[in-house]
């Protein structure tokens, strides 16, 4: 499949888009907390979907770009697996706090190295394995500091860290054919029709709240297309890595408009999952393992 020709960006702009998706999806996440008494997390779903495909379907249409999918595995893919963990993201926002949903939802990168490892065969290194059980501890002081979460909201939580990482994966390839405003039209399609059934609590619609979820639909929009351009031209891992980042602001967010508390168990939680995502690059590999990534990155680098 031929890839679209476009400039690369270097490594310090592909960060500035991913820290600008990181501070979008925060004040999202924020936002969306205001509505969770009014509407539960599938309607805020739909309303973010729907706001974000005509969006994206009017700058399409300014720009004069065509809607067209040149490769259409990776791009449903990314639809299907992006929106259901954007779906239940949503929910457990609205179950629980901002904080703890987002850092349930950003232990994809966990997921991301388990499926690269068992399914897409890469080589795994003892370094990999040891940050991978560093961040499951972190996610279990988190899971079990807060009592007054329900098991299924923990649940609903980390599936949403789980289906994010498979998109990741969808996300990347699809990244190399499609333009960025088509991957996220095909993610709007598959949520809006996944959370429709949700349209009535629409009678419950006023003002305020059409504002706020315009706001909401807005910036997550453009939040997934910063991300998807800033993951374009860096490593899968790198990517990952720093998205991460999004979770102490919206914690810090949860602190101080909402006065949710940020305990020891989330603090150290957040702490032992930045140590083992980061783990795997803290230990550097031997010559024969560096000589295999470098072969792999002009191998992906030929294919761009």
């Amino acid at each position: 499949m031929k890839t679209i020709e476009k400039k690369q960006n270097s490594y310090g702009r592909s960060l500035a888009y991913i820290y600008l998706s990181n501070i979008l999806f925060a004040a999202t996440a924020l936002i969306i907390s205001l509505l969770s008494k009014e509407f539960d997390g599938y309607f805020t779903t739909f309303s973010r979907f729907a706001a974000g495909l005509v969006i994206g379907l009017v700058q399409l249409a300014v720009t004069k770009t065509p809607i067209k999918v040149s490769n259409y595995k990776p791009w449903i893919g990314r639809g299907i697996f992006g929106s259901l963990a954007m779906m239940l993201y949503y929910v457990s926002i609205s179950t629980g706090s901002p904080g703890r949903a987002t850092f349930f939802n950003n232990t994809f990168p966990i997921f991301v190295a388990i499926i690269a490892i068992v399914f897409l065969k890469d080589k795994v290194r003892i370094a990999t394995i040891i940050g991978i059980l560093i961040a499951f501890v972190g996610m279990y002081l988190v899971l079990s500091d807060d009592k007054s979460s329900t098991v299924t909201a923990n649940i609903i939580g980390i599936s949403s860290g789980f289906f994010a990482g498979i998109s990741y994966h969808f996300n990347k390839k699809a990244s190399l054919t499609e333009h960025p405003t088509v991957i996220y039209l095909g993610v709007c399609i598959v949520g809006l029709v996944m959370t429709g059934f949700s349209i009535p609590q629409a009678v419950n619609l006023n003002l305020n709240s059409v504002i706020i979820l315009i706001l909401a639909g807005a910036g997550a929009y453009f939040a997934q297309i910063a991300l998807t351009i800033g993951l374009r031209d860096i490593p899968i891992t790198a990517g990952s890595i720093h998205t991460f980042v999004k979770i102490p602001l919206t914690s810090l967010g949860g602190l101080i408009f909402f006065r949710d508390p940020i305990t020891v168990g989330l603090v150290a939680g957040i702490v032992l999952l930045f140590t083992g995502i980061f783990f795997d690059r803290l230990i550097k590999p031997r010559n024969k393992e560096l000589s295999q990534i470098h072969k792999l990155e002009k191998l992906s680098d030929s294919h761009r």
